[in-house]
């Protein structure tokens, strides 16, 4: 049996199973079983007599390999492939081959630092080429003729190297001291690297106190174990010979790289991340630079893995300064003035406060950009518990005193600082009547609990802030931003219609007949829309007047009442005696007295407002003279959606 064949499994024959009773009585009473055909045995001795026919040519063929003079294929010497010739050829073959190098060239080893060269001079390497060739002819037909048939199939699929140890001289003791000596040299042991701080006194200054900090850090690079398998290589060497293959063997060693100082840790413990300023968006603020401190660190573990095994490395600390200041940033966001708003007020204590706690609850709130600008998200409820206090509001174009009273005018300050910033306005509704403290058009009203509130968005690519405050009688509003162009914005407002007030009398006849006062001051009404146009640096137009995002406003006109006391019945001029010279004229009036009907001349002119009555959050009645409005003003062209709040705070 072969060295590569697998036992062979005995067969067993399987015991036949005992007939059934109707098999038994098949077989007695049954129909007579068949007679086999004589074809099947012709088969049998033909494919028997073909397999021996095979086996016998195949002997035939590997007898005469066997019995032939020449090498089987594919059967190498020194590298060189004698496959199919004869022993006197292959000799000639051979000889050629290592003549030309055995006697002449070099075999070169490279290993990582260094080069190992085997001269023929000291190698002093020969072969006995009759000896390898007859090596080489012996292959395949020490074992008979079966091996003879393995190796001649074996050879037309693959190649066999003859080993040609035994027919090859060299100076092997010459080979050995040259390997040996090498792996000598660079055997090492694993030292890590270290590092050194050195560190320098900083003198005192009049806001930090004298240091010491570290300026240097100086790393000793450490060097890895290694070693050089002089065996392996050796091994390598004299099979580069015996095949006659001197092109340049690569050999490396047998290494255990050493630990690297963590650079990122010393980094961690001993330095400063510089920072730029930047401005934080979420908490909205500019958060201020920070003066590094250190070095570079990635350049810094660059330089450590490029720097050579046992070199000295030397790395500065220094500070880094910031490439984004504070006041670099402070130059961009937040610099200018995007519009100005100085609303004035009349002085109402209760009223006045409520404008202070309006104005601080705004006071420095931020817009990103894209934010939306809530009035009553921002300031929230007005109530008691925050300081609010009652002043008038009007509801359903009733006077009435509620809490917050008069933060309205707030909004319309804010409005009308987003108007001249051309900012982008999301919601705003314009009270029932007049207001005197910004432009006709250019007020909002809000009203909490209800639906009434004033929104604009932060359209620029800036942070945007709104500075609000109280004081010297008047609403201050800034909207600080960035500005991107020199261009200004121009408002005004064309009145479409105009609503005259009219003098009412009520009669309360629980007050005297001689009581006379107006008890609802009146309000011209108008229907208007607001304008803007674009001027340039110089403060020239450079586009044409367009409307406002919310440009119609309609104020409804409020009836001048006047109320007085109740008044005698007139007499009943059948029960009156003409000839009685005390009594007067019925159809006449006594000059000294004033018909209840009648105003006084001394008294308010019916166009204006006693400023007694004035609420301080309604119109000055300075500003408007209901009786002078040009109806050339009125533009019919113009259309009006907007309707005016019923609520004013």
């Amino acid at each position: 049996m072969g060295k590569f064949e697998q036992p062979r499994k005995k067969t067993q024959k399987t015991p036949a199973a005992k007939p059934s009773a109707a098999q038994k009585k098949a077989a007695a009473g049954g129909s007579p079983a068949k007679k086999k055909s004589g074809n099947g045995k012709v088969a049998a001795l033909v494919a028997a007599a073909v397999v021996c026919l095979a086996v016998f040519g195949v002997a035939i063929y590997a007898y005469v390999l066997h019995s032939s003079g020449d090498i089987f294929p594919n059967v190498y010497v020194a590298g060189v492939n004698i496959g199919g010739m004869s022993r006197e050829e292959a000799t000639e073959a051979v000889q050629a081959a290592v003549d030309q190098t055995y006697g002449t060239s070099t075999l070169t080893v490279q290993l990582p630092d260094r080069t190992l060269s085997f001269a023929p001079a000291e190698t002093q390497v020969s072969l006995d080429v009759e000896q390898a060739v007859e090596e080489a002819w012996n292959y395949g037909r020490q074992d008979g003729v079966f091996q003879t048939l393995v190796a001649t199939i074996s050879g037309s699929t693959g190649e066999h190297f003859v080993n040609i140890q035994d027919s090859l001289s060299i100076n092997e003791e010459y080979v050995r001291s040259v390997i040996d000596g090498a792996a000598a040299d660079v055997q090492s042991e694993r030292m890590d690297s270290t590092y050194d701080v050195v560190e320098t006194e900083v003198a005192a200054t009049e806001d930090t106190p004298a240091e010491t900090v570290p300026t240097q850090l100086v790393i000793h690079v450490g060097t890895s174990q290694r070693s050089l398998d002089a065996d392996a290589l050796y091994d390598a060497v004299i099979a580069a010979f015996m095949n006659n293959d001197f092109s340049v063997i690569q050999f490396d060693y047998d290494e255990e790289a050493y630990q690297p100082v963590d650079l990122s840790a010393i980094y961690d413990e001993m330095c400063t991340d510089m920072a730029d300023a930047y401005y934080d968006s979420e908490n909205k603020v500019i958060v201020e630079e920070v003066v590094g401190y250190g070095f570079d660190l990635a350049a810094a573990e660059q330089q450590q893995a490029m720097a050579e095994e046992g070199s000295t490395l030397t790395i500065t600390l220094a500070m880094v300064e910031p490439e984004v200041t504070l006041a670099e940033l402070e130059a961009t966001l937040f610099a200018d003035e995007l519009a100005d708003v100085d609303s004035p007020h009349t002085w109402n204590p209760g009223r006045t406060t409520n404008l202070e706690l309006a104005c601080q609850a705004i006071d420095g709130t931020i817009l990103n950009p894209g934010d939306v600008f809530s009035f009553n998200d921002t300031v929230g409820e007005r109530t008691a518990a925050k300081g609010y206090q009652a002043a008038t509001v009007f509801v359903s174009g009733t006077s009435t005193p509620e809490l917050g009273g008069g933060v309205c005018q707030v909004a319309s300050a804010i409005y009308y600082a987003a108007l001249l910033a051309d900012l982008n306005i999301v919601e705003r509704t314009e009270h029932m009547f007049t207001v005197s403290y910004v432009p006709m058009g250019m007020d909002a009203t809000i009203y909490w609990g209800s639906n009434l509130d004033f929104k604009f968005s932060n359209s620029t690519e800036y942070p945007l802030r709104i500075d609000a405050s109280v004081s010297d009688g008047y609403v201050h509003i800034t909207l600080v931003g960035t500005k991107t162009t020199d261009t200004t914005v121009e408002l005004d407002h064309v009145v479409n219609a105009v609503y005259n007030w009219e003098d009412v009398v009520e009669e309360d006849e629980s007050l005297p007949a001689d009581y006379e006062e107006v008890t609802v001051s009146p309000y011209t009404g108008y229907r208007t829309t607001t304008i803007k146009r674009y001027l340039d640096a110089n403060g020239n137009p450079i586009s044409e007047w367009e409307n406002v995002q919310f440009p119609n406003s309609y104020y409804q006109k409020r009836d001048r009442v006047t109320t007085i006391g109740k008044q005698p019945d007139p007499e009943d001029p059948t029960t009156t005696d003409p000839t009685d010279p005390g009594t007067t004229d019925p159809g006449t009036t006594d000059p000294g007295t004033t018909d209840p009907g009648t105003t006084d001349p001394g008294t308010t002119d019916p166009g204006t407002t006693d400023p007694g009555t004035t609420d301080p959050g309604t119109t000055d009645p300075g500003t408007t003279d209901p009786g002078t409005t040009d109806p050339g003003t009125t533009d019919p062209g113009t259309g009006e959606t907007g309707n005016g709040s019923d609520v004013l705070e």
